[in-house]
């Protein structure tokens, strides 16, 4: 049997992961898996001995504070995590806008009503 050589992650990666399961709703295994780690890491991390010292409030992906994320701050792991995780809630903000959009047009076919702002249409003075 070959064994694996382990893998070690910063001190602020570790963080990083911690918060982002404790603040969001996604389960174990979804964070495991967007961070590229095995599933008994991140239980060891969330509830073994690891303990983070960041406040769940603190969050790096947090949207009350992501524009303050100094680019400079983050180790390389830390930054690829970030990414991973801009990617994520981008395509989720896009199912979100698509199913939006085909919401629209469902209602406008079923109850024969204009929603959308159509361009060029004039506005009515009040």
């Amino acid at each position: 049997m070959v064994r694996q050589e382990r893998k070690i992650y910063s001190k602020g990666f570790k963080e990083q992961v911690v918060t982002t399961y404790r603040m969001g709703n996604d389960s174990l295994s979804i964070v495991a898996e967007r961070f590229g780690l095995k599933y008994f890491t991140l239980h060891h991390w969330v509830y073994g001995n690891y303990r983070s010292s960041q406040s769940p409030k603190s969050a790096i992906l947090s949207p009350s504070n992501l524009d303050s994320v100094k680019e400079e701050n983050l180790s390389p792991e830390a930054m690829e995590a970030l990414i991973k995780e801009l990617k994520h809630q981008l395509s989720l903000e896009k199912i979100r806008s698509e199913s939006f959009s085909k919401m629209i047009e469902i209602a406008e076919r079923e109850f024969k009503i204009d929603i959308r702002k159509k361009s060029g249409a004039k506005q009515s003075l009040r």
